[in-house]
């Protein structure tokens, strides 16, 4: 177990944000350290608090500010705040609707390996959307690629 003390501010925040048998959960805390953190230039900090601006956690919902924010982690090759950028797009929320731009962050995701961004795309296969073309073969492809990337990260590998 992490040493309260002595956790950088990434770590102390999450630990705020999700709570231990030590520290009591406390929103507005984590909100603050991830705040700096993002504002200092921290890339998992700004993904956070584009995650917590999304869900209005310790902060009222913003998703302009939650867009903000996931822009500057994904650009620095997060997979996770590519997902939840294109999630954004594909909804207009906090940005204008926008199917290419959330295929392009999907696609970048999924290169990464990133399991939701391989099932988004493989489903855009399918279903022909998102600006995809409908193709079964590759559809089914994706969805055993995507089921190796989930395997490998549920292992911890």
């Amino acid at each position: 177990m992490m040493d309260s003390a002595h956790a950088g501010p990434v770590d102390q925040a999450r630990l705020y944000l999700r709570g231990s048998a030590e520290v009591a959960v406390n929103l507005p805390k984590a909100f603050s350290l991830f705040s700096a953190a993002a504002k200092a230039g921290d890339t998992q900090a700004a993904y956070y608090l584009g995650m917590m601006y999304r869900n209005g956690m310790g902060v009222a919902a913003d998703a302009r500010a939650a867009a903000r924010w996931l822009t500057v982690a994904a650009h620095h090759q997060m997979p996770a705040a590519m997902f939840a950028l294109a999630n954004l797009y594909l909804s207009g929320e906090g940005v204008k609707r926008d199917e290419l731009v959330a295929r392009r962050w999907i696609e970048k995701a999924a290169d990464l390996e990133y399991p939701d961004a391989v099932m988004a795309m493989a489903i855009g296969l399918r279903d022909g959307s998102m600006g995809f073309e409908r193709n079964e073969a590759l559809y089914e492809t994706q969805m055993r690629f995507a089921q190796r990337a989930l395997e490998r990260r549920t292992s911890g590998m």
